[in-house]
């Protein structure tokens, strides 16, 4: 179920008016967090009903072993707890592979029988599975390192039927409908203190507001209708030819700014949505185009799974506390497969690993320097300048790693960019008016973080109104060819 789909908002509006019904305050949070998880697995399972019984597996396992491991805990059995630890990850990662990387890791077998091949790529993804497996994992490590509040861990050890409850709770952090098929990736000591009974006047409004018009504005309007001209980079190079250079570059343009539009809407909605229920999701995104560095752009870019990999990956590993050369393959390796998180594909793989090696290389560069305030006038903004054009082209070139089929597709646009001088309309008009939105998007963060007066952080409410209100009437009137989230494949 899309977010801009009809069926979509039917539930939302049925879901929202059940959860602030009057319900006794004794039972109001049980009422609550009942309700949400049914809508929750109503929204997962309308279009395929056979791949909930894996979600809620993935749901009774962790809340069960978060139990387990921390009664383990505090019974003084740190072994036990450890190994209940590892066994969990390690089945959340099976379950992970089983369904995602089957076919993939099959086909590069060349021993298998055809039939095992066949049958391992007939395994159906199911939406979102990287995203609750990531959650899954950090429930049973927070709670084995008790990086979770006394109330959570009361929670989680409560004896006899007070299990049940947990089983429910632990469901509802993984299942939550706004952030569960492409996050924002929460981490369970975020959210399981914020669990319990909501009333209608705690809402926040403006957060509502803000996420829901902004999200909607960016996913419907900007990157569906950058996308009607996008697809066509995928036609080859005999039909990219006839665009020429400028058509070719408007286009990769505007893919760069599709993709961000789109997932970042998709988690602003998320966001709005969580606060339309009482709950706070974490941002995933800071105006990452206006980042002058490789390592910049990956502190504002999915920032919810560049903390996840930093906390349970990376630091795991050794980060950079076992020397430089140690330090050098943890971040290619975190890189590498943050890439393959993305897609059972080399080309995803091809593409972490060409941001691992540019973050190696920025921080090789960089080893020894001591840091410095960033020179004024106009020598120092050229050079900021020249940073930021060069990390966006970058940025916007490896882009074609993660979008297009294969290396002879990319190769093909890189021999269609010698092409004749041509200025096709369409790509160059989409990268005008829709690419220019998200655009004035990130000049408007650009004045939040160099201009920052109240004015800019806190907007007149009248002029908030009616950029709205002209988003929801764009959206309306000028909507592109509906298309599911670009993040819901992963």
């Amino acid at each position: 179920m899309l977010f801009n789909s009809f069926e979509f908002l039917a539930l939302l509006a049925l879901t929202f008016v059940l959860y602030y019904l009057p319900v006794p305050g004794g039972v109001r949070r049980m009422w609550q967090v009942g309700l949400l998880l049914v809508s929750s697995a109503v929204f997962y399972a309308w279009g395929a009903p056979q791949l909930l019984p894996l979600l809620a597996f993935s749901c009774i396992l962790n809340s069960l072993a978060a139990g387990r491991i921390l009664r383990q805990r505090r019974g003084g059995e740190d072994d036990a707890a450890r190994r209940t630890m590892k066994v969990a990850v390690v089945v959340n990662l099976v379950l992970l592979a089983l369904f995602k990387y089957a076919g993939f890791l099959a086909s590069q077998l060349p021993w298998l029988p055809e039939s095992v091949v066949l049958w391992a790529r007939g395994i159906p993804l199911p939406v979102g599975i990287s995203f609750y497996t990531f959650q899954g994992i950090s429930l049973v490590i927070d709670v084995w390192r008790r990086d979770v509040s006394e109330h959570t861990e009361e929670m989680f050890t409560r004896p006899g039927k007070g299990r049940a409850a947990v089983v429910r709770d632990a469901s509802f952090y993984v299942a939550f409908f706004p952030q569960l098929v492409a996050g924002p990736i929460v981490k369970a000591r975020d959210f399981f203190d914020q669990i319990g009974a909501k009333a209608w006047s705690q809402i926040d409004w403006i957060t509502v507001r803000r996420g829901l018009f902004t999200g909607y504005f960016l996913k419907i309007f900007v990157a569906d209708n950058l996308a009607e001209q996008t697809g066509l980079l995928t036609i080859g190079e005999e039909g990219l030819r006839a665009f020429g250079p400028v058509g070719l570059m408007a286009m990769l343009y505007g893919y760069g700014l599709q993709i961000f539009s789109d997932f970042a809407g998709y988690s602003l909605i998320a966001i709005g949505l969580g606060a339309l229920f009482g709950y706070t999701l974490p941002p995933n995104f800071n105006f990452p185009y206006l980042s002058t560095s490789t390592t910049e752009f990956w502190r504002r870019w999915h920032l919810s799974l560049s903390s996840w990999l930093r906390d349970y990956l990376y630091i795991p590993l050794g980060g950079n506390r076992k020397g430089s050369g140690r330090t050098y393959v943890n971040l290619f390796l975190v890189m590498f497969l943050g890439g393959l998180w993305h897609g059972a594909e080399w080309k995803f793989a091809l593409w972490g690993s060409l941001h691992g090696l540019f973050l190696g290389i920025e921080r090789l560069v960089s080893r020894g320097k001591t840091p410095s305030r960033p020179a004024g006038g106009i020598g120092g903004g050229v050079v900021a300048m020249g940073r930021w054009f060069y990390t966006f082209h970058l940025t916007t070139f490896l882009w074609l790693t993660f979008l297009m089929p294969d290396m002879e597709h990319i190769a093909g646009f890189f021999r269609a960019l010698g092409s004749g001088f041509s200025i096709p309309g369409q790509p160059v008009f989409a990268l005008a008016v829709y690419g220019g939105v998200a655009v004035l998007y990130h000049a408007w963060g650009w004045l939040k973080e160099h201009r920052a007066d109240r004015w800019l952080l806190h907007p007149p409410l009248a002029l908030e109104a009616a950029l709205q209100g002209l988003m929801l009437f764009l959206i309306i009137t000028n909507p592109g060819a509906p298309r599911g989230f670009i993040y819901f494949q992963f």
